[in-house]
């Protein structure tokens, strides 16, 4: 990282932890064999080490190894779900239901599964902190027992927890499947499988301080068996899920990942809401006219996150200015074109707002003099853009 650089951006993407690193090396050195290869011993190795780490990645969010299957990234996992749902040959689920907040990868593959496969999407409408009511799902779900609910654990925007074991109680109660992109909750939450009772699930390394290029779809493994069509074919790598040779190095050090978040979720999530509340609280102080209630004060989010609005402000043009803070207007995944955030629109922003907003992401490498020299750049760059309009 650049050394006059302050990163706060850890929702598009964490450093890779030095522990994690070193775990990882002896797998880009030395132990260079294909997991694949059963008939000696770099082979082996390989496939040992890739079993370790599916133990600690299944560990982290309550699940059996059994239950993982490791992929590109959250995205190919989003893709394999619900792509694997639609498609699957004796029980094939013809309706999705999500909403308009969820991350482009969930929104991008429900637009190809209408076009494609006619599959049905409804949208349900989200309160002013990207959540779903209950009530409505509920409504919606009536005889869905060809449905798919897919709603994200956490907002990747603007950090705001869905109530997923409520909402995967009442797709089962209807029949239906429950899948939840829990990629932004990951290591930063506790996230366990039992007890959201989720059929399946999608996530990322590179969000818990792992490498990126390496992610993992959970699988429920209870009766009656739930059927995925691979997205991937030509082997019978990983459970005949996903075929092609699989990233030794990079699943090593998903593994550390998982077992590191496991060990300081908690100790680490309290350090880093209480900075994120001091980092808010006094810029609120020194730019009177901010709104720092994006995310919803009081309510349940992840521990790092702040959406904030900077009236009168474009928040591009802030960011430049002040270019030494690292953070960003909307998801990384969409930042690249010029439309206003669409998570930001579903919960009824004016373009004017969604275009005076910043997400300020923390992390486990954040510290308190780092936040305090932020504030003095961003509190210079607002003075200086807002008296060059008057």
């Amino acid at each position: 990282m650049p050394p006059d650089l302050i990163y706060l951006d850890y929702n598009a993407t964490t450093p890779i932890d030095p522990r994690v690193l070193e775990k990882m090396m002896p797998f880009l050195e030395r132990e260079y064999g294909n997991a694949a290869s059963r008939d000696h011993a770099l082979g082996w190795n390989a496939a040992e080490a890739v079993e370790e780490a599916r133990y600690h990645v299944a560990e982290l969010i309550n699940a059996k190894p059994i239950e993982i299957t490791f992929t590109s990234g959250a995205t190919e996992s989003i893709n394999m779900a619900l792509k694997g749902l639609a498609w699957a040959s004796s029980a094939p689920k013809k309706r999705i239901i999500t909403s308009p907040a969820e991350h482009e990868a969930v929104l991008g593959v429900c637009r190809q599964l209408m076009q494609s496969a006619r599959v049905e999407v409804q949208y349900l409408p989200v309160d002013s902190c990207a959540r779903i009511s209950p009530d409505d799902l509920e409504r919606t779900l009536e005889g869905g027992r060809d449905s798919v609910v897919a709603i994200m654990a956490a907002n990747n925007e603007i950090g705001t927890i869905n109530p997923v074991g409520e909402l995967a109680t009442i797709a089962h109660a209807a029949g239906g499947l429950f899948f939840t992109d829990a990629t932004q909750a990951i290591g930063k939450i506790p996230v366990d499988v039992r007890e959201i009772d989720a059929d399946v699930l999608a996530f990322s390394a590179h969000k818990v301080y792992g490498p990126k290029g390496v992610g993992a779809l959970f699988v429920c493994s209870r009766e009656p068996k739930i059927e995925l069509e691979p997205l991937i074919v030509g082997g019978g790598h990983e459970r005949r899920l996903r075929a092609g040779t699989v990233n030794v190095p990079g699943i090593v050090g998903f593994g550390e990942a998982c077992r590191l978040a496991k060990l300081e979720l908690r100790e680490e999530a309290e350090r880093i809401r209480t900075l994120r509340d001091s980092f808010v609280a006094q810029l609120a102080n020194s730019i009177p006219s901010l709104e720092a209630n994006v995310t919803g004060a009081g309510e349940k989010r992840l521990p790092g996150t702040a959406a904030l609005i900077f009236p009168g402000v474009d928040a591009r043009a802030l960011l430049r200015d002040a270019w030494r803070v690292a953070a960003s207007t909307k998801s990384a995944c969409s930042s690249g074109d010029s439309q206003p955030s669409h998570v930001l629109k579903a919960i009824g922003l004016t373009d004017d707002d969604t275009y005076s907003a910043v997400r300020f992401s923390l992390g486990r490498f954040t510290t308190k003099s780092e936040l305090a020299e932020a504030i003095d750049c961003i509190v210079a760059s607002v003075r200086g853009l807002v008296s060059r309009i008057r």
